[in-house]
């Protein structure tokens, strides 16, 4: 009964970890008060009304009803630095690439003001952050279908030729 004890709480430790919705993410640019560019941080996305970044000086919350743009941008290949041919214990390395991702936030503050942040973190993590913010924020998320591409519906009159609202103006 004490065997089974550790490993099944080795096991329940680790699944806790894994649930817990969180990134490590790098601060690009932006103009947050709190935060200075190129700085590390974590962003939590464990509550369902905000997502938190947290460096280890400050912690800056976000409503996800006051984000009123999340968009990803392109993903960029970063490779390790070049080691001699004759180290072949850094085969792994030189085989490994990392792949990033940067994702724009445009959202009002607690005073009202509109703020702007990037920040990049790895290609899996801005997928699952960005589907998180379209499923809590109304603001962000697409109202499109995929049927408008393949078949003419009152959504996608503009593109097909009918009097939509954009026609009309």
């Amino acid at each position: 009964m004490r065997f089974l004890t550790l490993p099944t709480l080795t096991i329940l430790a680790g699944g806790l970890l894994a649930a817990a919705d969180s990134a490590t993410v790098t601060y690009i640019d932006g103009n947050v008060a709190d935060l200075t560019p190129n700085s590390g941080a974590t962003l939590y996305m464990n509550n369902p009304q905000t997502m938190e970044l947290k460096t280890p000086l400050h912690k800056v919350q976000i409503p996800y009803a006051q984000i009123s743009k999340a968009e990803l941008g392109s993903v960029m290949v970063h490779t390790a630095d070049p080691e001699p041919l004759y180290k072949v214990w850094a085969l792994p390395k030189r085989l490994a690439k990392s792949e990033t991702r940067q994702m724009t936030l445009a959202f009002t503050d607690a005073n009202g003001q509109g703020q702007t942040m990037t920040i990049e973190m790895s290609k899996a993590s801005a997928d699952g952050v960005l589907a998180t913010i379209e499923r809590h924020s109304a603001k962000v998320a697409n109202a499109s279908w995929w049927g408008d591409n393949y078949w003419k519906t009152t959504r996608n009159r503009d593109t097909w030729g009918g009097a939509g609202t954009v026609a009309q103006k």
